[in-house]
């Protein structure tokens, strides 16, 4: 028996690169130290172990890169006539690598691997790779080594932790984009095959998983079910999820049934509870060609609460019940597009919402465009839903134009004037006051220094305002222009009051603060 030892101690790594394939990223730190055995009877056979202390590497692109790494690598090989059987074991001490996109962090991992080796094909027969505080996965594996590429490969990981998988790999990954900032939990199982280089194959099991945006964008709890996929075959899986909620609006319990097949995928009449009524999906159908999805659906909100959705959203609670047919709406290259109308019942008249777009709309700054038509819209709701003062009539408005973006106001512009027609047209002395606030006090004082100021209602035959938003300046206008200003309110009847506006610009962030001022307990404005 002849054995030969070959040792290292605390080799710079930086001078590796003499045998270092240039094509990889290049040492920059760390040192290498180890021992190889070599027996060359009766077969030849190689046992031994290397240790990386501090190692690190990276390239030109910073696309590679890593830094700290401390393992210990050990080797036992034996030579089977054209064929080597081999045994490794890489433990993982700690040290971060980046892999773009990919960002692996942490301590206590280990890749055990065992197969052959010969001069057509490297086979993985039994591998295991174990994730701290994650999961074990095990695989097989078979690379061709004329082409160094993956010839087949099979999968498997039980029980996941899902808040560990995406804290030490996928949020890094992550940063920048939708998903960059959630909370997960629960647990998954998957199985995955590949063939020829390519994915065949992937089934997931999810138990009682969670996922919510700490911006509170989007949320979905208690997903439970199987999600089998396949590449060339029609799959079908039914998924339970428990509720969760979208741009805060509450959803509850429904069931998902899903057709998968390669890049495609289908859902048919879907029903989910929204706060006390309902929104129905009808035929929803999806596609990811070229790496970019893009999906359709149509559908219907059925009746829920007006006041319970703004109570949700944040704004001044509103009554009534909300209902609408909702046509096609298309999601392509980052875009929602909505083909037709939202057509609405509202304050006891319609809203029409047209040319409705939102890009990027689960970003951190979504930009929403379209047109809204308001007609007919009962003023005594209106003004006593926001505590405005009480005004009765209707009125017609029109937003044209509208961009938001990150949900906040950027341009537009509005109209708001009162419906043709014949109906009792009365506005209180509070509505008039916070309406002259809001153009520029001048009425209110009117009203103080005369006898007005024993009526607590007038008369007014038409009412108008208009503001085009640009640069955070709101141009304001009225019903006509006069040589104090414009027009807010025409007197009509007995009494009767007109209403002057004379701020023709006001900072955006301004008039919003008066309007909270005004609405805020019906606070008149000075």
């Amino acid at each position: 028996r002849h054995t030969r030892y070959i040792s290292v101690t605390g080799v710079q790594t930086c001078a590796l690169p003499i045998w270092w394939p240039r094509t990889w990223p290049q040492p920059n730190a760390g040192t290498l130290s180890g021992r190889l055995a070599i027996d060359e009877t009766p077969a030849l056979s190689l046992q031994g172990q290397l240790a990386l202390v501090n190692f690190g590497f990276a390239d030109d692109s910073g696309m590679h890169a890593a830094e700290k790494i401390n393992t210990v690598w050990t080797l036992d090989a034996n030579q089977e006539g054209a064929r080597w059987r081999w045994q490794s074991r890489l433990d993982w001490k700690n040290g971060d690598v980046y892999w773009q996109p990919l960002f692996v962090s942490g301590y206590g991992h280990t890749l055990t691997l065992g197969g052959t080796f010969d001069t057509t094909r490297l086979a993985i027969e039994q591998g295991r790779l174990a994730l701290a505080g994650i999961a074990d996965v095990d695989f097989t594996a078979s690379i061709d080594r004329a082409s160094a590429k993956l010839s087949s490969a099979s999968v498997k990981g039980s029980n996941v932790d899902l808040a560990g998988l995406y804290r030490q790999l996928l949020q890094p990954a992550l940063q920048g984009t939708a998903l960059a900032d959630l909370r997960c939990d629960g647990r998954a199982d998957f199985a995955f095959t590949v063939k020829d280089g390519a994915l065949v194959s992937l089934d997931t099991t999810f138990r009682r998983a969670s996922v919510e945006d700490k911006g509170r964008r989007f949320a979905f709890f208690g997903l439970d079910g199987a999600l089998p996929w396949h590449r060339e075959e029609l799959r079908t899986a039914s998924l339970h999820v428990a509720g969760g909620e979208i741009l805060r609006i509450p959803f509850g319990a429904f069931e998902l049934p899903l057709e998968t097949r390669g890049i495609r995928l289908r859902m048919r009449n879907i029903e989910v509870p929204v706060l006390d009524g309902k929104l129905a999906v009808n035929d929803f159908a999806g596609s990811g060609e070229g790496g970019n999805w893009r999906w359709r659906f149509a559908g219907a909100i059925k009746p829920l609460s007006v006041e319970q959705l703004t109570t949700a959203l944040g704004v001044p609670a509103m009554h009534g019940t909300l209902a609408a047919t909702i046509p096609t709406i298309r999601y392509a290259d980052s875009v929602l597009n909505v083909d037709g109308d939202l057509n609405f019942k509202l304050f006891g008249g319609t809203i029409a919402v047209s040319r409705l777009a939102l890009e990027q709309p689960l970003s951190k700054t979504p930009r929403l465009t379209g047109d809204i038509a308001m007609r007919e819209l009962d003023l005594d709701l209106v003004t006593n839903t926001f505590a405005f003062g009480k005004i009765t009539g209707r009125i017609d408005a029109d937003v044209k134009g509208l961009e938001m973006v990150n949900w906040e106001p950027v341009r537009f512009e509005a109209r708001v004037a009162s419906s043709p027609g014949e109906y009792t047209r009365r506005i209180s002395q509070a509505a008039v006051q916070n309406i002259s606030a809001l153009g520029g006090a001048g009425a209110a004082a009117a009203i103080q220094r005369s006898f007005l100021r024993f009526f607590e209602t007038f008369g007014y035959s038409s009412l108008g305002w208009n503001c085009r938003l640009d640069n955070d300046v709101c141009h304001m206008g009225g019903i006509e222009n006069v040589p104090q200003g414009y027009v807010l309110v025409r007197g009509g009847g007995i009494p009767a009051i007109t209403v002057l506006g004379y701020n023709r610009s006001v900072g955006w962030s301004e008039l919003l603060a008066r309007l909270r001022r005004v609405t805020q307990g019906n606070v008149i404005v000075k």
